[in-house]
């Protein structure tokens, strides 16, 4: 009897303790902290399509398209460039840039991405790599600042 009463005294004992250590990291009565989730700006797609052609060169219109990942979150502004080089290794040439205000994750929106375009001449029995860099400038605290590049190729012939 003693031992059962001992037991229980423990117990009781213990249950307080976690009780009152658990009111002491979450505040009595208080719900613990909640983490914002951060945006999450992807490029979705680049797309290179001819819109004209000459004897002598393609014109083409380089299509991104920008995502953002995280649900309920949204972007602020930020810019989106596209550059353009024959030879990766060599390094690329600036084709233009654009700037995006907001890039809003909500499901009650129709359209959740933004789309943006650049023009540019590839001469004939030319092959250009276009790079496209979502927030180049780094102006958005991002999830997953690793996937804001993507880049396509495309050949004049």
């Amino acid at each position: 009897m003693k031992t059962m009463r001992n037991l229980l005294v423990v117990a009781g004992l213990l249950a307080m303790l976690f009780a009152s250590a658990a009111a002491v990291s979450t505040g009595a009565g208080e719900k613990p902290p909640t983490v914002a989730l951060k945006p999450d700006i992807t490029i979705n797609d680049v797309k290179v399509d001819r819109i004209s052609s000459t004897a002598t060169a393609d014109n083409v219109r380089v299509t991104v398209i920008l995502l953002n990942a995280n649900p309920g979150t949204s972007t602020g502004p930020f810019k989106v460039k596209v550059d353009w080089t024959e030879n990766p290794t060599a390094g690329f040439t600036l084709l233009g840039t654009s700037g995006v205000t907001n890039l809003a994750n909500d499901p009650s929106m129709a359209v959740m991405s933004i789309t943006r375009t650049f023009d540019h001449t590839v001469p004939k029995g030319k092959a250009y790599k276009y790079r496209a860099t979502a927030d180049f400038m780094n102006q958005v605290d991002e999830a997953n600042e690793a996937n804001n590049v993507e880049i396509k190729g495309y050949t004049a012939r």
